[in-house]
This record gives structure tokens, C-alpha cells and sequence, in this order.
């Protein structure tokens, strides 16, 4: 799971880094803009890098969940071949992730701790506003605006001793600040940058938002007092005091890297957009966003965890004593144990070195079904040095999630071969992963079917209704994708939707294999995986289809194509679209 995480982060971060590269080359069409649609455009930026992982497709990948138990054991005997030493990256990645982000929550901790001390030991400003209150820190290098409810400013010492026009363009910037609830959006972005510290586009991507802020407040305030020349002049008096590093959750009144770019900005003469022009302008950039978004997603897709090739499986995992875990490898269930319904504890005594590699391991107790699995896991995991060789007990449980009778197909009764040499059955028997006796799953039709046409692409196994497998060599037919062979259905029967699947609220797909015959009738239906209790409705009414002839060379031949055949509630949303394939 952590090396799935570590992927998808890397990934996002690829994505993250088109998008923004896109919005600046956009920005800087927009240059000669108002400053509230430069401000708008990147703060629709960073929400588009955030919202990537939700709002694109995800790659379905399979993944193991795991459970495993500890326990201190004694010394043994061990036989097993020694294990390749690995150095276990993704956990030491995601170490230093976490690492960093903590560390700058923790100083964003301290800044808001430093701003009510700078708050508690500054005095009131006499002629102070009603909308925020102005107080004097010999602590600040500038001004500072914080809170929300009870919003402050505080002032440098220097402050007094500049002129009355310029202490009150001063007093005008603050107090658009409070009026903008701008020190919320100050907090949030200091929020992310913490969580999203590794990645420099995000760094740049709230500097920009931080210029533009504050180039929108140089406007109003220009806009407001009507006295430029005072207001440029406070912005020449701060930047002129000895400044010093402020790391405090609120936006600054100078930052030095953009004063330049404020002061340039003020004493050009930008007239004001007109409706239609900032509504193009903003759906550009809306559109580029879109554009830029859509395709690095589709380029670099992230990927979902899905339940392993154990698909209802539980091995879950827990240390309760021994060395740690640094690294587990994944489990995986083993196909022909799910489909015997086999479950149980697999018991391995663990030998570690001294540097926490497993050199050796040896299966103590568990059903024989699901030995190898904990072993090849258990072999490739490793564990904290503890300087000298150690041993350990190692408990993987196995065990099945879907216990109710929906998962199950009934019990093998017989297994019936027609059609097929003496030979190919004597090769053919041992790869049947079930015997008479065995309880089948719902996943056992497409396991039994996947491991005979190992053995012979033609042969066709299906388990009938009364537990019987059926195993026969079908005609030759041309195989031909479900999609091309749709376009020549000409008789489609609907489904009859289960009155106890509905009743039970069931949805999903039927797949279905299913063979034509060369007049174009349908002649045999195979299940390849469905819900039993849909299944049965899918395949008597796809018996009944009838498809034009389709011909080869001039003959008509028989075919094999893929019908998915999807049950929906109308009052629920449809599961994911299964084309035929």
C-alpha cells in the first residue's frame, strides 16, 4: 500500500507540475490585466492541482490488504534458502514526506504561537479603526494582519515616525485586508504548503497568490485614498526598515522579492476591464486549466487500490512483539486455495539478521494450500536491526470475506469430458484447480475456464446449474470483439430483472462468453463471471439473441464474442460501464 501511495504522489506531482506549467505561460497573457483576475487565475490553478485526484479516472490495479500477527518464539531449526537483501525505499520516502510536512506544521505552530506573544506585549495605536485594531510592536518589521473574529494590526515601531498621509495608507491596507477575510486564505495556503512541501510548482504557485493579494489591495487602497504618491511613499518607508524573517500564518505588508514587481505595478496606469473582456479572459483560463488537466491525467493516470488476486480475501496485518516491521511484501492469496474455500493460520518461524533481513524461514504449522504463499511473503520482508541475528513467529491469517450464499455456485458433484482424447484428458485432469466434492465460489467458472485453455485454447468448461462440470472441445469459431459483433445484433431479448435482486437492491454485470452459431442463432452461452443471482436471467436471455452471419472468405463460420450484459436499478446510480468486448 505504501508503494502505491509513494506512486500516486509522484505521479500527482508530475501532473501538478504540467498544470502549473500551463497556467503561468496563461498568466502571462494575462500580465497587463486587472490584478483580481491575475489573483483569480491562480487561485483556480492551485484548486485544480488539489482537486486532480478526484476529479480523473483512477488505473485499477490489484493490491493485497494484509493481517498478520507477532508473536516472540524460540530458537529453531531452519531450512529455507536465504532471502535477497533490499533496501526498502518506499517507507523511507514516505518517512521523509511525513518528516517534512511535520516539520512545517510545527514551525507554522510556532509563527501562530510568536503572533499572539507579538500581540500581548504590543500597545494600542490612539487612533485606532473600527473595523480592525491597530496596535504598536517593537517585534515586527512590518505590518502584520491576523485573526478573524477579533482581527489585529500590528504595527511596526517605525510607524509613528512616518507622515499622517502615509500612516493611514497603511492603515487603508490592513483594513482591506480584514474586510477580504484574507488571513483565512493566508492560513489554507500555509496549510498546504506544509502537506505539499516537496513539490516547488506549489511553492511558486502561492508566492504568485501572495503578489496578486497583495497587488489587489495596492489597487483598492490607490483607488480608495486617491493619493498614490502617499501610498508609494509607505511602501518605501517599510521596505526601507530593517526587516527580518517573519514565518507567521498572515499575509505581510512587504515581502522583499515583491516589492519590485508591487511598486512597478503601481505606477503604471491599468484601466479597468470591461465585463466581456475579463469574462474571455477568465474563460481562458478556465479552459486552459481544463485542457492542460485533462491531458496530464490521461497520461500519467493514478491508480486505485482494488482487492488482490484474493478478491474477498482478508489477511490483515499486526504487530504484537519481536522486531518490528520495517517492510511487508504483499500477500497474495492463492487462486486455487479462494476457489476451495480454504482457509486457515499459516504459522512460519522467521530468522533475522542483525541488520533485520530475513535470511531464513520455515512453515511451523497451516493448511499445505497456503504454505508457499506465506513463505514467498515472509521471506522478501524486513525488519528492525537489532545488531544481532534474532528469531521471530510469524502468524498470516487467511480468511474469506464473502461467507453468504451469494458467493458460492453450489458443490462440484461430477466432473463430465466429452469430446476429448485419452490423452488430453489424462494432461487435462490434474490442471482442473477443483475437485468433486469442492464448495465453488462465484469466481470459479472463469479460474476453471482460464486453466484449461492453458492446456488447449478450444477446450470450454461450464458448470451447469446442478453442479456439474462440463468440459468439452468446442468447433473451431472465430473469435471476434463484442464491440464489432453488437453491430450485427439483430434480435436482442431484455433481461428479466430477478424479483430478488431487486428486492435485495443487487446491481452489476453479467459477462458472458458466448458462441453463434454460422446461421447467426446463438447456440451456446458460457458464464464468465457475474453474481449468481443474476447470472441465470443474463444467460436465458442472451440464448434467445440472434446475430447477422457473418462470413469468411465468402462462408459463413461460427464465432466466439464477449457480451456484458449490465442490471441497473433505475433509482440507484449504474455501476461502471462494461462495454462488450
Amino acid at each position: 500500500m505504501t508503494a502505491l501511495i509513494i506512486h500516486n504522489v509522484l505521479v500527482w506531482s508530475a501532473q501538478a507540475a504540467v498544470l502549473i506549467a500551463v497556467g503561468a505561460v496563461a498568466a502571462r497573457l494575462m500580465r497587463k490585466g486587472e490584478p483580481r483576475m491575475r489573483l483569480l487565475h491562480w487561485q483556480l490553478l492551485l484548486a485544480a492541482c488539489l482537486l486532480l485526484p478526484l476529479l480523473e479516472p483512477w488505473q485499477k490495479l490489484k493490491e493485497d490488504a494484509g493481517s498478520v500477527t507477532f508473536s516472540p518464539g524460540s530458537a529453531v531449526a531452519v531450512s529455507a534458502p536465504a532471502a535477497r537483501a533490499t533496501i526498502p525505499w518506499d517507507p523511507l520516502l514516505a518517512a521523509v514526506l511525513l518528516g517534512g510536512s511535520s516539520l512545517l506544521m510545527a514551525r507554522l505552530a510556532l509563527g501562530t504561537i510568536r503572533l499572539h506573544l507579538y500581540r500581548r506585549r504590543s500597545t494600542p495605536l490612539e487612533k485606532s479603526g473600527t473595523e480592525v485594531e491597530f496596535r504598536v510592536s517593537n517585534e515586527v518589521s512590518g505590518p502584520i494582519t491576523f485573526g478573524w473574529r477579533r482581527p489585529v494590526a500590528l504595527l511596526p515601531a517605525g510607524f509613528l515616525d512616518l507622515p499622517p498621509e502615509s500612516q493611514a495608507a497603511i492603515q487603508a491596507h490592513e483594513a482591506a485586508h480584514v474586510r477580504r477575510a484574507d488571513w483565512l486564505f493566508a492560513v489554507g495556503e500555509e496549510l498546504i504548503r506544509c502537506a505539499l512541501w516537496f513539490h516547488p510548482g506549489i511553492w511558486y504557485l502561492i508566492a504568485r497568490i501572495h503578489l496578486a493579494r497583495e497587488q489587489v489591495v495596492d489597487r483598492e487602497v490607490v483607488e480608495t485614498t486617491g493619493n498614490r504618491e502617499a501610498y508609494l511613499d509607505a511602501l518605501l518607508a517599510i521596505a526601507g526598515l530593517k526587516t527580518k524573517l517573519d514565518f507567521v500564518p498572515a499575509p505581510l505588508f512587504i515581502r522583499q522579492r515583491h516589492f519590485a514587481e508591487r511598486v512597478a505595478i503601481l505606477l503604471k496606469e491599468v484601466s479597468p476591464m470591461n465585463r466581456k473582456r475579463m469574462l474571455l479572459s477568465l474563460t481562458a483560463s478556465v479552459a486552459a486549466i481544463i485542457i492542460s488537466a485533462t491531458v496530464s491525467s490521461m497520461l500519467l493516470p493514478l491508480r486505485a487500490a482494488q482487492s488482490n488476486g484474493s478478491q474477498g480475501a482478508d489477511i490483515r496485518a499486526e504487530a504484537k512483539g519481536g522486531p518490528q516491521v520495517l517492510y511487508r511484501h504483499q500477500t497474495q492469496y492463492p487462486p486455487e486455495a479462494k476457489l476451495k474455500r480454504i482457509e486457515g493460520t499459516v504459522q512460519v518461524d522467521v530468522t533475522i539478521d542483525g541488520r533485520g533481513l530475513v535470511t531464513d524461514a520455515r512453515v511451523l504449522s497451516g493448511p499445505e494450500e497456503l504454505r508457499r504463499a506465506a513463505l514467498q511473503s515472509v521471506l522478501q520482508w524486513q525488519f528492525t536491526a537489532t545488531g544481532a541475528p534474532a528469531h521471530t513467529e510469524v502468524e498470516i491469517n487467511f480468511s474469506l470475506q464473502d461467507k453468504g450464499q451469494g458467493g458460492y455456485l453450489g458443490q462440484l458433484k461430477r466432473i463430465e469430458m466429452t469430446g476429448l482424447s485419452p490423452d488430453l484428458q489424462t494432461r487435462l485432469a490434474p490442471r482442473i484447480p477443483v475437485k468433486v466434492g469442492d464448495t465453488l465460489s462465484q469466481d470459479a467458472p472463469a479460474e476453471i475456464q482460464k486453466a484449461v485453455a492453458e492446456v488447449d485454447p478450444r477446450i470450454r468448461a461450464n458448470v451447469s446449474a446442478d453442479g456439474v462440470l462440463h468440459v468439452s472441445m468446442a468447433p473451431m469459431a472465430l473469435r471476434i470483439g463484442g464491440n464489432v459483433q453488437s453491430a450485427k445484433l439483430v434480435k436482442k431479448v431484455p433481461p428479466h430483472y430477478p424479483p430478488e435482486a431487486k428486492q435485495s437492491r443487487l446491481q452489476g454485470t453479467v459477462r458472458l462468453m458466448v458462441r453463434i452459431a454460422k446461421d447467426g442463432k446463438v447456440e451456446n452461452v458460457e458464464l464468465i463471471e457475474g453474481h449468481p443471482m443474476l447470472a441465470e436471467a443474463a444467460i436465458e436471455a442472451v440464448k434467445q439473441w440472434e446475430y447477422k452471419t457473418t462470413l469468411l472468405n465468402g462462408n459463413p463460420v461460427a464465432v466466439l464474442t464477449q457480451v456484458d450484459v449490465n442490471f441497473t436499478l433505475q433509482d440507484q446510480p449504474p455501476p461502471p460501464a462494461a462495454a462488450n468486448q
